[in-house]
């Protein structure tokens, strides 16, 4: 089958009602959480909001000693097929969920610029709040979503999507080819 159809095919379902929201769900898994830390030297959100006030949107990290960070990864790692899963960031301002390369759990320093890392952020500058993908960073004007993020990884086009599970919404998808080695879920939040 031509692999420009199965995009389009694929496609259609994530604009609308889906086959992998449906309760036969052919993708969906549960995911479990291990490497569970609070408090951890991550400075993810930091680091946004600098990337987001400097004019030339170059390096920097600030730390945060904040104990109301709690970062988890996916205690099962992926490599082939097709997986999605869902998110609950109601409770949260300041969240990021993807996935990332399993060498990546294990650094320190910014997770931003790293071409690893594959997320979908969401972090509160004054009083609004701000979506952005990382790999690269790139700012998206839509809606914060309330309640579920759906996250769609397929390996076989090497493409990750996000998805407004309330509003039955694409919110992003990575090209094809973005994803070619094994990688784990990751979940980062904090609450004020």
């Amino acid at each position: 089958m031509d692999s420009d159809f199965l995009f389009k095919y694929e496609f259609a379902y994530l604009s609308g009602r889906s086959y992998f929201w449906q309760s036969d769900n052919l993708f969906r898994l549960e995911i479990s959480f291990n490497y569970e830390v609070s408090n951890h030297n991550i400075s993810l959100f930091e680091d946004v909001r600098s990337w987001m006030c400097r004019p030339e949107r170059e390096g920097g990290s600030v730390n945060s000693d904040r104990p109301d960070y709690f970062a988890a990864w996916g205690a099962q790692g992926f490599s082939s097929g097709k997986h999605y899963w869902e998110l609950d960031v109601d409770d949260s301002w300041d969240w990021a969920l993807g996935v990332c390369k399993d060498s990546q759990i294990r650094k320190n320093g910014t997770m931003i610029t790293s071409v690893d890392i594959f997320l979908l952020l969401c972090v509160k500058v004054n009083h609004h709040f701000r979506l952005l993908t990382s790999s690269p960073m790139l700012p998206h004007y839509v809606e914060k979503p309330l309640g579920r993020v759906g996250v769609f990884l397929d390996f076989e086009s090497g493409s990750l999507s996000f998805l407004n599970v309330a509003k039955n919404s694409l919110i992003w998808r990575y090209p094809d080819g973005s994803l070619n080695f094994p990688v784990r879920p990751f979940f980062y939040t904090g609450h004020r």
